[in-house]
């Protein structure tokens, strides 16, 4: 009798151990943000749900450009980059060097490193609801790429707070 009360107690503390391990991992997958990219040098984020961008601000949102499942950049995969470009904002394109508010963005590559054709973004103020997103690498995706495009201002999760 004193071994399966010594089993049930020993159960019951691990079911509690396991349960407490689940929420805190359930809500550490919810409120922060992890990068491992080389798109941006942050790798956790604090994320601060339903907060628009100000102009720089870091962003999550859920991508929604062309499908290119070989690099993992399907509908709905969160991104991480910096709001570079708000509404109303002017896009120039310069060769393949995009600008944003008159500061350099990058130059844009005109292929994946598997030889799919990348289209720059097309010049011309950012429209209303919409968000130009940088990343701070050269090789960054970001709204440099029609394939990736601006973001759609529904589509942002949260602002983003460095942790490290």
């Amino acid at each position: 009798m004193n071994f399966l009360r010594a089993a049930v107690y020993r159960f019951r503390r691990q079911i509690a151990l396991a349960t407490v391990f689940t929420i805190l991992y359930a809500a550490g997958l919810h409120w922060l943000g992890f990068n491992w990219t080389s798109s941006m040098p942050y790798h956790m984020v604090w994320i601060e749900y339903g907060k628009q961008p100000e102009l720089g601000d870091l962003i999550i949102y859920h991508y929604t450009g062309t499908p290119l499942p070989a690099y993992g950049y399907i509908n709905g995969v969160r991104f991480f980059k910096r709001a570079a470009g708000l509404a109303g904002d002017e896009i120039r394109v310069e060769g393949r060097e995009v600008f944003v508010r008159g500061q350099s963005i990058g130059v844009a590559k005109s292929k994946t490193s598997d030889g799919q054709t990348l289209d720059l973004v097309k010049p011309g103020a950012i429209p209303t609801g919409f968000v130009f997103a940088q990343g701070e690498s050269t090789d960054a995706f970001d709204s440099r790429y029609a394939q990736s495009g601006l973001v759609p201002a529904d589509r942002i999760i949260g602002v983003a707070h460095v942790i490290f």
